[in-house]
């Protein structure tokens, strides 16, 4: 399967580019920074240089390629987690999660890529203080909603290993890349 993962050098984008190689995908990475594709294409994965936000570049990127599927993996935060730099990085982060979404989208729907995959966030930590850390517990009592999204990322976590951060990353690379995962969408899923 032709693969294009965007994000491909995060921190869940590298272990999911090693997966999908070893299984015998062709993976090409969207990087806007020429700089990166060295490093992609030690991982296995074949540059694609293209910014998120450049509708007409992402575009043009997908229509070349011509993936069977898209996984986006958009992200836009810093490599060290303080309260100074996750605060600057949030504008940003949204920015490239919202606009790079909007923009995969519809270069999807003009080149007919049918299977598509979007990297989501959520934020489970109780609240208090300035930024959690992973000593912080899990919130426990919210809406319907949140708690029970948060108590399948809970059970997620029960049965991963290691710190909270890389359990939450192979907890995502076992839903990614299950042989025939189950995507819920408007009520049905396919």
């Amino acid at each position: 399967m032709r693969i294009l993962i965007a994000g491909a050098s995060g921190a869940i984008g590298r272990p999911l580019v090693r997966r999908l190689r070893a299984n015998q995908h062709e993976v090409f990475a969207l990087t806007r920074s020429p700089d990166s594709a060295p490093a992609l294409e030690e991982i296995g994965a074949k540059p694609v240089i293209a910014d998120a936000l450049n509708a007409a570049a992402v575009k043009a990127a997908v229509g070349r390629i011509r993936p069977d599927a898209v996984i986006n993996e958009l992200t836009s935060l810093p490599r060290h987690y303080t309260p100074a730099e996750m605060k600057a990085a949030a504008a940003r982060d949204r920015k490239i999660r919202v606009e790079g979404n909007i923009n995969l989208l519809a270069a999807l729907r003009d080149s007919g890529v049918r299977r598509y995959l979007l990297q989501s966030s959520g934020f489970w930590y109780a609240p208090g203080v300035g930024l959690a850390d992973e000593s912080v517990p899990f919130i426990s009592s919210a809406s319907p909603g949140v708690e029970a999204s948060a108590r399948t990322y809970l059970e997620l976590e029960a049965r991963a290993s290691a710190t909270p951060r890389n359990r939450v990353r192979r907890a995502t690379l076992r839903i990614l890349l299950r042989p025939r995962h189950l995507v819920h969408a408007r009520g049905r899923y396919w």
